[in-house]
């Protein structure tokens, strides 16, 4: 297994949400072009912004039930119900099958399940344009589409959370 990250060291929920993340990336069931580097960048970013180990261990988990066999009952047996209810809220609806209406009802799922979740989504968001950016990818118009809907939803709704304007000045680089 990966050495767990400087930002995590020594921090006991982390640390545990560390070995669940890279175990399960590492593992047999993986999604095609997922691991365990954008999970790291974006609780990164969260604990960067001050937040606590628990919304940092969130954020490491944040996209564990799309991309390993895992699921948010492990999650919360390990971790406990708050962290497995924020990684439930994280956790997209398999069963819309249309992309938008899929995409519409998460961001809307996420605010309401408060701010620690909305700021770990804004800071998945921030770091998948960053990536796209840094990479020079052409960005197929309807996930242009839902990071410009997530921005106007979250900064209208819920103008106070990070990150907000970060994607603010990433977003343009990525619609050029």
């Amino acid at each position: 297994m990966r050495p767990e990250p400087d930002f995590i060291a020594g921090r006991e929920l982390p640390g545990r949400a560390w070995e669940l993340a890279a175990g399960a990336y590492a593992g047999p069931g993986v999604a095609e072009g997922a691991g365990v580097e954008h999970p790291v960048a974006v609780a990164a970013l969260v604990d960067a912004a001050g937040f606590d180990a628990d919304a940092v261990a969130a954020a490491l988990l944040h996209d564990l039930v799309e991309d390993t066999p895992a699921t948010v009952e492990t999650v919360a047996a390990e971790l406990g119900p708050g962290i497995g209810g924020w990684v439930a809220a994280l956790t997209e609806d398999a069963s819309i099958a249309e992309y938008g209406e899929r995409k519409a009802e998460h961001r809307i799922r996420v605010l309401d399940a408060g701010g620690v979740p909305a700021s770990i989504y804004l800071a998945d968001k921030l770091d998948r344009v960053r990536t796209l950016v840094a990479a020079g990818t052409v960005v197929d118009p309807d996930r242009l589409d839902h990071y410009r809907a997530t921005f106007e939803l979250f900064a209208a709704r819920r103008p106070e959370l990070p990150f907000l304007a970060e994607l603010a000045a990433e977003l343009p680089r990525l619609e050029a």
